[in-house]
């Protein structure tokens, strides 16, 4: 069952407060509490600015986010927590968006303040791996860290071959103490599949290495030579219904497809310095990109050559299209 067969379970009243901005300018703050915690199930938080990495697929490469660290003001991150902690939240926040999490020394202790704020989030995050080892794990898992997934990144411009995955692969199960999880890997379970997956330190870890030159997406349209650039979309998109993305400087973007750095800010919807989660959530920008993302058609903006998948049947149309005539 995908998202939106998820939510037609509610009324059609509670679908159009999502698609209609002047349905959600009458609501409550109250009505607004309720809306999120019901649709939302993923809060992208990234907490830091850098990454170490310049993966040629990702708009990184290009960008001061190379060079340059910052951190989202603690005031932010604590009034995003007790936010969050009125309405109980209790789904996944996964730490990071075009940075490297663990490249802040600090992560810990925000794990454990968001930890100990909603003590019944999923707390996760992507990593490159470059800054993993048991050590950092167990200081992750003691704050209260759930899970990592490990990416494998190649190197910029070079594919990776698999007897260098493998390679890797190996090397940070040895820096994890969790080779003898998996004494007949080799380069074959490399080819056979594209994850490991396995608990150590009771955190859940993901090492994967996925073809994102082909894969990946073009991030919101930022990186014109991607081979996703010539893609026309007209697919429905579920996630500015079910996640909530916000960047370190508490700018509240669509998706985590959108990037922002100095010089690229795509389609800021607020800032959470500025407005609560839920007046951002039901505010004109994000129902406006739930509107245009809810049926088949044409797509405009930073979503018209977006690939990220959909699991939205055709046949769902028809009812798709009453709903937004209706409005």
């Amino acid at each position: 069952m995908n998202y939106f067969e998820q939510i037609s379970f509610a009324s059609d009243e509670s679908i159009k407060n999502l698609l209609d901005s002047r349905r959600s300018a009458e609501m409550t703050a109250s009505q607004k509490q309720i809306m999120f915690k019901r649709h939302v199930e993923i809060i992208n938080l990234e907490l830091s600015y850098n990454c170490n990495r310049k993966c040629d697929y990702c708009p990184v490469s290009f960008s001061n986010r190379q060079s340059l660290q910052r951190y989202m003001n603690t005031a932010t991150l604590e009034k995003i927590c007790r936010e969050l902690a009125a309405i109980r939240y209790e789904n996944r926040i996964s730490l990071n968006l075009y940075n490297e999490p663990l490249l802040d020394l600090d992560l810990e202790r925000k794990i454990a303040l968001i930890k100990q704020a909603l003590p019944y989030t999923h707390i996760a995050f992507n990593s490159n791996g470059d800054f993993l080892d048991i050590e950092r794990l167990s200081t992750l898992s003691d704050s209260g860290l759930n899970n990592i997934c490990v990416t494998l990144h190649p190197p910029s411009n070079v594919v990776q071959k698999p007897s260098a995955i493998y390679r890797r692969i190996t090397k940070l199960l040895d820096k994890l103490e969790c080779g003898h999880k998996f004494p007949d890997f080799d380069v074959d379970a490399v080819l056979n599949a594209t994850s490991v997956l396995f608990s150590h330190r009771g955190v859940q870890i993901k090492i994967q290495w996925p073809d994102w030159r082909k894969y990946g997406s073009n991030r919101a349209g930022v990186l014109t030579e991607h081979a996703a650039s010539s893609t026309i979309r007209t697919s429905p998109c579920v996630k500015p219904f079910r996640e909530f993305t916000i960047f370190y400087d508490g700018t509240v973007q669509p998706c985590c497809e959108s990037f922002l750095d100095d010089k690229t800010n795509l389609a800021p919807a607020g800032n959470l310095n500025d407005a609560s989660i839920f007046d951002v959530y039901a505010s004109k920008t994000l129902s406006g990109f739930r509107r245009g993302l809810f049926d088949f058609g044409l797509k405009k903006g930073i979503c018209a050559t977006c690939t990220v998948a959909d699991f939205t049947t055709q046949e769902e149309d028809v009812e798709r299209k009453r709903i937004l005539k209706s409005l």
